[in-house]
């Protein structure tokens, strides 16, 4: 085989694995009320929330694995993720937003379906009853307890990142 084509075979496939790396080796994050990053503005809540599913795996330490099937403005929305809520820390219930980067270009308007999955470490793990999610439309809750999907109930608010002043 021509040298040329061969190299050119490899650097392809070496560049195909190396970008699905990520996918398979996703590492887990810190619990969203412990970490200190604040929310990234750019970020926009999805249209809506089609299903939750929490898990909390017994590893040492434990992590707690939620996975969310929701939909998009448009296709192409990247580093979709969970961003917290404020609300009543004594109420057993953790909620989150259901956000997503869109696309740069202008795309189409055409929902499209994604799915969240996260892998969260040094979550309170003996304080987690209920996880929510929500989406522009509606909200879906997962009862940990009971192992499938409930009502939303919590009364919790969207945080919002810090805004500068001028003059300051």
């Amino acid at each position: 085989m021509n040298r040329p084509v061969l190299l050119g075979a490899l650097t392809a496939s070496l560049a195909v694995a190396t970008a699905s790396l990520p996918l398979l080796a996703a590492d887990p994050q810190p619990w969203p009320w412990i970490s200190k990053l604040p929310p990234d503005p750019a970020l926009v809540q999805l249209v809506s929330t089609e299903g939750v599913t929490v898990a909390i795996n017994k590893s040492e330490p434990p992590t707690v694995a939620i996975t969310v099937s929701a939909t998009a403005p448009t296709p192409n929305y990247t580093e979709l993720q969970l961003t917290p809520r404020m609300g009543d820390p004594k109420d057993l219930i953790f909620s989150f937003d259901a956000k997503g980067r869109p696309p740069q270009d202008m795309t189409i308007q055409v929902t499209s379906p994604v799915t969240i999955s996260i892998e969260y470490t040094d979550a309170p793990v003996a304080s987690l009853g209920v996880v929510e999610v929500y989406a522009q439309s509606n909200c879906k809750a997962f009862s940990i307890k009971d192992n499938k999907e409930v009502e939303c109930t919590a009364t919790s608010l969207p945080v919002t990142p810090p805004t500068g002043t001028a003059g300051q």
